[in-house]
């Protein structure tokens, strides 16, 4: 995608969200977030933020956890609650905490050139959500034969240990790159797949029900 079709193309997302019964409460509200700033944390992080979350960033505020239907390396769909950094604050907030753990947290102390390539952008539920920016975006295989390894977006548990191997195996996979990850969690692209699939169906109201989103398989939720 251009520069302009990828802003064009996150809002239309943010769009497809609102639609779906988030931002009720507050609305759109621009970022505000500059080149200017955004040039000054790749200086400070010595990292490139990739231009479409570069776009995301300068897009609208997100102050509240949601949930999108997304597919796992398996191709299993189901609920997904999740957070996403939309402000300079906050992704700084996110990098200073997820190097600090990478370093200091844990028995082994991770080198530069094992975190340096992460960007956290959020939480996969309770979980980091990082972006891989060693791994190439044109090689990404969606349905992934060898369970999501070209996969951008990656997880790490908050739980496990960051030792060695944990940093060679670069966590779990989360989704194949940000636009799917939009894709799916903002304009809901695989809810028709899953509500056919599983006979139930999705709701803004559901999905900001836990006793759903633990326990949406179960026969009470099944469409008569």
């Amino acid at each position: 995608m251009t520069i302009q079709e990828e802003k064009e193309f996150v809002e239309q997302a943010f769009q497809a969200l609102k639609a779906r019964g988030w931002f009720s409460q507050t609305g759109l509200v621009p970022t505000g977030v500059t080149d200017g700033q955004i040039a000054a944390f790749e200086e400070e992080f010595q990292i490139k933020i990739p231009s479409l979350y570069r776009a995301f960033l300068q897009s609208y505020e997100i102050g509240f956890y949601f949930c999108g239907i997304c597919n796992g390396p398996d191709m299993y769909t189901c609920p997904q609650p999740l957070t996403l950094c939309t402000g300079m604050k906050e992704l700084r907030g996110s990098m200073e905490e997820f190097r600090r753990s990478a370093r200091e947290y844990f028995s082994y102390s991770a080198k530069p050139e094992e975190f340096g390539k992460y960007l956290p952008i959020g939480n996969w539920d309770s979980d980091w959500l990082l972006w891989d920016l060693s791994k190439p975006a044109d090689r990404v295989i969606v349905d992934d034969p060898d369970f999501g390894a070209s996969w951008l977006l990656v997880s790490f548990a908050h739980d496990e240990q960051w030792d060695e191997a944990y940093w060679r195996e670069g966590g779990c996979p989360a989704v194949p790159d940000f636009k799917t990850l939009l894709e799916w969690s903002f304009c809901g692209t695989l809810i028709p797949e899953f509500e056919e699939e599983n006979c139930v169906k999705v709701t803004y109201e559901r999905l900001n029900d836990y006793d759903f989103l633990w326990h949406w398989y179960e026969d009470r939720w099944k469409e008569k």
